[in-house]
């Protein structure tokens, strides 16, 4: 799956990112660019299963990440 929205990142738990679309948040796991933290960008990955620490919305098992536009 490709989410747009914009990357942040998160304080919680020693720190997550996640992608603020306008209709929900996800978290992701993996390798996020930091370079890249509040823009909006394109992430593509698969949706991970289960219960995580950060509470944030679903998890999505990342596989790329590049800015939009």
């Amino acid at each position: 799956m490709t989410i747009t929205g914009r990357l942040e990142r998160r304080a919680l738990e020693g720190g997550s990112w996640v992608v603020v679309t306008e209709k929900q948040e996800y978290t992701l796991l993996g390798t996020v660019p930091r370079e890249l933290a509040g823009q909006v960008v394109e992430v593509d990955g698969e949706v991970e299963q289960g219960f995580g620490i950060f509470m944030q919305g679903p998890q999505i098992r990342v596989t790329g990440v590049r800015r939009r536009g």
